[in-house]
């Protein structure tokens, strides 16, 4: 694959598997400024095999895998031969309805994936009445810069590095920059943090935890509250989970959250180890 260095490399690589396709298929949704972020770092790699187009972007020791697809057909035909499945780690993401993954799950997993995790995107409309700030006094700030790496430290040992999304160094450096971290710290620490992403009328949640030391002191709420009386322009908010965490879902549908019925199921290959 070649490594790409041009944001229209990626978008004239998948007009080239959209090109008369008859049921195009692809789990790449990609956002301009992200895939330039993706670029600028050497992260992104990219082909066009066939009537499909596979791009394959750099996440600490493995490779997310993206594709686009005239047909199942012919995803199902190159996929098969592609071949980093069979030399690197590699994860990959589908994202829709249950009812229409059925075809594509089972096109992966002939190619050597197994099913790894399933996240929900739940979704919570704002109304009056919303979550105030809390009134205990304690502050809550926009991490700074000199907070990246105790952010980076504690998103690692917090989340699963396949089927979290976890951000780069870099990415933060951004989210920061934007006031999109914010933060409450305590005994000179990072105690808890909630990271989001604002783009129009809609507001995404990405990471919200606490420290485990922390975790009697109620900062979670603190900054859930805070977070959308800050977002009072925000119309819709939404947020990825594991189905499976069943403690992390019912604190969501505490502050009104509810599966909105999109799914997103990580596979990976075998070179990836629980």
């Amino acid at each position: 694959m070649d490594r790409l260095t041009t944001v229209t490399q990626v978008y004239d690589a998948i007009q080239g598997a959209k090109a008369g396709a008859s049921a195009f298929c692809t789990n790449f949704f990609p956002a301009h400024g992200k895939v330039q972020g993706w670029i600028d770092h050497g992260e992104l790699l990219g082909e066009l095999r066939g009537r499909s187009a596979f791009f394959l972007r750099k996440d600490r020791d493995f490779w997310h895998l993206y594709f686009c697809a005239s047909n199942v057909a012919a995803l199902q035909r190159e996929i098969t031969a592609f071949p980093g499945l069979k030399t690197e780690r590699v994860a990959v993401d589908l994202v829709g309805s249950e009812a229409v993954l059925g075809e594509l799950l089972n096109v992966v997993e002939s190619a050597g994936f197994r099913r790894y995790a399933r996240l929900l995107r739940l979704a919570r409309p704002n109304q009056p009445g919303q979550p105030q700030p809390s009134a205990d006094g304690t502050e809550v700030l926009c991490a700074e810069k000199t907070d990246c790496q105790a952010i980076m430290d504690l998103l690692e040992c917090s989340f699963d590095r396949y089927a979290d999304q976890l951000p780069m160094l870099y990415e933060i450096e951004a989210a920061i920059a934007a006031r999109q971290v914010l933060a409450i710290k305590c005994e000179g620490a990072l105690a808890a943090l909630l990271f989001f992403e604002s783009q129009g009328f809609t507001s995404t949640v990405r990471y919200w935890v606490v420290a485990e030391r922390f975790r009697s002191h109620r900062f979670g709420s603190t900054l859930m509250r805070h977070y959308f009386a800050a977002q009072s322009a925000v119309r819709r908010f939404i947020l990825w989970v594991t189905a499976d965490n069943e403690n992390a879902v019912l604190k969501y549908r505490h502050y009104g959250y509810a599966p909105d019925g999109l799914m997103d199921h990580v596979l990976v290959n075998w070179l990836v180890h629980p």
